[in-house]
Order: structure tokens, then sequence, then C-alpha cells
């Protein structure tokens, strides 16, 4: 096996970090200019040498899977199962979360799968590899940073000879997923909302977070043989955030972040800082006005355009939030190259890409594409359909309370290109959304990148719905992975954990690749 490449001591960790955060995205790792509409340089040429592409010869099938499922059921075991009934080729253990979303076991509430142990788990999460304290110098988290949960169970140590053994890759997954009871000193880089309340989720442009993230990645790549890596950060911005155009069911979260960093920062970029908080109390306020008002006078739409056209603002630090979340996708890749030029790294796109043209718009796959070597959108059309009833229940709330929800629906179904092709609203619940959905998405991402970089979408397999709403069938699972591989792309990552995925439904990714021949 060939020696990783290591740190070079003498380079100042903190002025890496520094510099990297004072650049953009395309900057930092000077791979191609935002401006040029049709890259076709290899994905690393900023690094001396092409990134090794797996589509060259097979098609990536990944595994997202939580360090639990290795534990309960052996690692041979798990490896083994996802490479005889799916044809799994690399694997995503979780490496660092706080949430059940991809760690531990099966959601409470919802049926066990037919493998593993036989019961639900508390999470605590944090780190499920080893922590090595040298490369946490410069960073404020250190201290209970590795999980509780699983002893002393490596993630990464325990997997990876076991699955080079078998031909299998390995990426690191990791998740923006927090919870500060668990962490102390988070709030040194905590957001602040914009009534000044400390945030639950940590602030992009917080020079503590950078260096933490940094550490990480920095520690994951050079204490381990990895192939690759995949952040998820399942985050919006504040405007998105305030209008709830969200497909959950909760009361909205904080309008984040005009912590003090994000204000010197979004001043020194010509962003009238004052107006941008009153713009967004002042949009806080309309969203809280009973929908009766909608009608009265010039109507809710055109009081809300108002309220953008007298606070610029508004859109202006809208911007400003996902210009510097891109900024850590580009300081997370250049770290990760620094150390392993040969390593993949890639990003999450959440679901909520497919769903919204808002998001949708905040999300740019080719500006993405810059600081990636491969991209994961999500259109999972399973827990699709009560997704996106419930978005739409959401945005008929706020920004279109002119009109009803189906007229909402329909309205989406013509801008997002679904019109002819999905379930009404009341039934959208039960059906889900279709497998043409997922090749229509798969080649709208394909289409943006302009061969940049690879799509992998995510395939929905047992992401947990009501009793009531869509459960996954072995037929759907097998038409998800036909669309993608149909639309051309050439590879897919089953989603969202194999803890709560049914065997009889991931039999059925084995199915279709022996079907189309991968």
């Amino acid at each position: 096996m060939d020696e990783l490449p290591r740190i070079n001591k003498e380079t100042s960790r903190r002025n890496f970090i520094k510099a990297a955060s004072m650049s953009s995205a395309a900057a930092l790792v000077g791979r191609r200019s935002f401006a040029d509409p049709s890259p076709d340089l290899p994905v690393t040429a900023a690094f001396g040498e092409p990134t090794p592409d797996m589509t060259s010869n097979k098609n990536f099938i990944a595994m997202q899977i939580s360090a639990q499922s290795f534990v309960d059921e052996g690692v041979d075991k798990c490896l083994d199962t996802l490479q005889q009934k799916a044809g799994v080729n690399v694997v995503m253990p979780v490496v660092f979360s706080y949430g059940w979303e991809l760690d531990g076991r099966q959601v409470h509430g919802r049926p066990l799968p037919d493998h593993g142990v036989q019961a639900y788990d508390e999470i605590h999460g944090g780190s499920y590899t080893k922590v090595h304290q040298e490369f946490y110098a410069d960073s404020p988290i250190l201290q209970g940073l590795r999980a509780p949960d699983l002893g002393d169970f490596d993630a990464l140590a325990d997997v990876i000879p076991k699955a080079k053994q078998r031909g299998i890759q390995t990426y690191a997954l990791f998740a923006e997923d927090y919870n500060p009871a668990f962490i102390p000193n988070f709030e040194k880089i905590a957001e602040v909302d914009v009534y000044g309340k400390t945030g639950r989720n940590s602030c992009h442009n917080n020079p503590g977070t950078r260096s933490f993230l940094v550490s990480l990645v920095q520690d994951w790549f050079t204490s381990n043989d990895l192939d690759g890596m995949m952040w998820e950060s399942e985050r919006q911005g504040p405007l998105n955030t305030a209008l709830k155009a969200n497909f959950g069911n909760a009361p909205r979260t904080s309008i984040c972040c005009f912590c003090s960093h994000c204000m010197q920062k979004g001043r020194e970029q010509g962003i009238n800082v004052d107006r941008a908080r009153a713009g967004y109390m002042a949009l806080d306020r309309w969203v809280d006005q009973p929908s009766s008002q909608s009608r009265e006078s010039d109507g809710s739409f055109v009081s809300l355009w108002r309220l953008l056209l007298e606070y610029p603002e508004i859109l202006a630090w809208e911007s400003f939030w996902f210009h510097s979340q891109e900024e850590i996708y580009g300081l997370l890749y250049g770290t990760a190259k620094e150390v392993n030029p040969r390593a993949r790294v890639g990003w999450h796109i959440m679901h909520l890409v497919a769903l919204s043209p808002f998001y949708r718009a905040d999300q740019n796959y080719a500006r993405l594409a810059k600081t990636a070597d491969f991209l994961k959108p999500s259109p999972y059309n399973n827990c699709g359909g009560p997704r996106f009833a419930q978005y739409i229940r959401n945005v008929q709330s706020t920004i279109f309370r002119d009109f009803s929800p189906q007229e909402v629906l329909a309205m989406h179904y013509r801008i997002m290109g679904f019109e002819g092709e999905e379930a009404s609203l009341d039934k959208l619940p039960m059906t889900g959304l279709s497998a043409n959905y997922v090749s229509r998405e798969t080649r709208r991402a394909i289409s943006a990148v302009q061969g940049a970089v690879p799509i992998y979408p995510g395939i929905d397999i047992d992401l947990p719905t009501a009793a009531n709403e869509k459960q996954t069938e072995p037929a759907d699972v097998k038409a998800e992975v036909l669309a993608a591989f149909k639309a051309e792309a050439t590879g897919v990552v089953l989603s969202r954990k194999y803890s709560e995925m049914k065997l009889t439904n991931l039999a059925a990714v084995g199915e279709a690749l022996r079907e189309i021949g991968a």
C-alpha cells in the first residue's frame, strides 16, 4: 500500500486556514474561473494530477452506513451483504455527526428492518473515529469530541482494511449536524440570530468553525488510507428559512447568522448590515401576519415584494450566506487535497434542491462543481411525495397566501418541470413521486455541470415516512436505480443509511444493476 502523503510539519496550519477563509471557493483551490461556462480541465488540474475516477471502468455504487451497523452486524458481514446484494463498491461510514438521520439504528417509531439488532437506540454522537489531538491545536472544539456510543470501535481504522480486501473503497461521510448540549465551547462557533440569540448550528464565517472542520479533515486523511469523503450541509439561508420554504412541519427556525464575524465580513463586502437586520425583522413580522389579511388591499404577494424592494439588503444577506457556505466547500476540498491529492471529494445536496425553486436557485451545480470531484443530488422520490406536499403547504402559508394549496402545487410543477407527471396534492403523500422524477433531476444536474464532475444521485431506500404515507417497495428501488442510469448517471449513492433499509429493497439494487449489465 502506498504511503499516504503527510502534512508538511513546517507549514503553518493557522496561515493555511486564514488564507483559505479569505479566499473564494474558486480562488482557494485554483481550479477554474467562475466565468468559464464550459470547463474541460481534469477535475484536480490545480493539484498536478487527475483524480482517479471509478466511473472509467465501473459504476460508483456507494452505501451510506452508520458505525452502529458495523458494530451490530460485524464489519465482515456488513461488507459482504452490501457487496453481494447491492453491488456496493464504495462504503461511506459516518465519521462525525450528532443526528439520528445518519447515526445509529432505525429511527424511533419506524418498523425495524429485517437485519441488525432488533432495537432502537439513543444517540449521543460525535466522532466515530479516533481523535488525534495534534490536529486540533487551533480548534476551539476538542474535549468530548469522541462519540461514547460504540466504545473504541473506529469507523475508519476498523473498516478500511477489510473493505480493501474486497475491492471496496472507503469515503468518510460527515454532517453539519451538532448538539450544543454535548459539545463544550460550542458557543464559540455558534450562529447568532437576527435578534442576538445564540443558535444551534455553527457559523460558516467563524474562524473557529473553519479551524475545527480543517482539523477533522486533516486528521482523517492523514491518519487513514481514505479514498475520499462526502460532506452534508443540510441548511438554508436566512430568506428561505424566514419564509418556511422547507419540507418540515416544525415551527420555523432562527433567522441566522448575524454574529460579529458575519457582520464584519458583510460590511467589508459593502452590505448595510443594520438595514439587513431591520429587513429580516420586518420580514419575520410579515410572516406572522394572519393569513386572513392576505387579500386585504394589495394582497400578500405584493406586500412581500414591496418589503423586498424596501429592504434589498434581505436578498444581499441571503446571497452572502450561501456564498459563505460555498467557501466552506472550497476550504474542505483544499484541505483534503493538501493531504492526499488522489482523494475524491464530493458534496451531498439536500433533497430540497429537487423540490424548491428557491433552494434550487441557491445551489448552483455549476459553481459547486468547481470545488468538487463529484456531486450527490438527492431526488428522493418515495419520501418525496409527503415531503413535497408539506413544502407546498409551508410556502402557501407564507409566500403564496393569495393562492390555494393546489394552485401553488400546479405552479411548482410548471416551474420545476414536473407538469403532467406527478400526483395531485391530496394523493402525493401516499403515492410519492415517480421514477421519472429521479431521471429528470439527474439529467438536470448532469446538464448543469457540463461534464466537469460526475453526478451520483441519491437513491431513496426506506427513508422514514408516516405509517399512512408512501412506503418503499422493491419495485420502487429498482425503478429508481434504472431511472438514474437511464439519465446517464455513472453511479448512485444508496441513502439514507443501511440500518433503516430492508434487505429485500437493497436486493432490488442488485437486480437493477444486473439488468443493465453494471
